[in-house]
């Protein structure tokens, strides 16, 4: 079977991560990035494809996809708007997956955010619960929803509330437990090698599956 792997968000901080992951678990099956422009970050064994999602629908790959990961994400002050933060976590995010599906993926698994709730109060959680939602309508046989919470480790953009939170967190992370456990913080390195893992569960039950809180741990 054609084992052909793709991922969106390939160069962002998970993103990268999984790449890696994913080359030392799958050297044998291709692996596809789509990126604006080429990156020094990935060797050779790396597919990159120079793809503007405003063309997405008529590009194609040249082997099948039987897993599509999407690491696409930015916050809104990045973004400059809630709107165009919408357009990336929400817009970009449904027309990678819709693309994958239509190319015959059965198989996708989509980074969002623990609290995710489209009824939510909170702008942020809402549109990640709108793209959870949004998602599970697509129809693929299996659906990961991977929701971190404070995502910890080395980045190449400084942020400020992100540094003073890993901080906060080395003082209540011992605290936190129980049915508070999906609120613990994760290394990025960690979500990237629990999502590397779900090529090798592919004999679970169809449906859709929310991993937070000790199953980001569980690699």
């Amino acid at each position: 079977m054609d084992k052909g792997i793709v991922i969106a968000g390939a160069t962002g901080e998970v993103g990268k991560r999984l790449v890696e992951k994913l080359i030392a678990r799958n050297p044998n099956h291709a692996i596809h990035a789509l990126v604006r422009a080429h990156s020094p970050l990935f060797d050779d064994r790396v597919q990159q494809h120079i793809v503007s999602y405003d063309e997405l629908d008529t590009f194609k790959l040249p082997s099948g996809i039987y897993m599509a990961y999407s690491c696409l994400g930015t916050t809104i002050k990045t973004a400059g708007s809630q709107e165009k933060f919408k357009q990336v976590d929400h817009g970009l995010t449904l027309k990678f997956a819709n693309w994958a599906h239509q190319h015959g993926c059965q198989n996708f698994a989509c980074i969002s955010a623990v609290g995710a709730n489209k009824t939510s109060q909170n702008f942020y959680l809402s549109v990640k619960g709108q793209t959870e939602h949004d998602l599970t309508q697509i129809g693929f046989r299996n659906l990961w929803l991977i929701r971190p919470s404070l995502l910890l480790g080395q980045r190449d953009e400084f942020r400020l509330g992100e540094y003073l939170g890993a901080l906060l967190s080395k003082m209540i992370t011992p605290f936190i437990q129980g049915s508070l456990s999906k609120y613990r913080p994760v290394q990025m390195l960690q979500v990237a090698q629990t999502m590397a893992t779900l090529m090798d569960r592919q004999d679970e039950k169809e449906g859709c599956y929310v991993i937070e809180g000790n199953a980001l741990f569980k690699s």
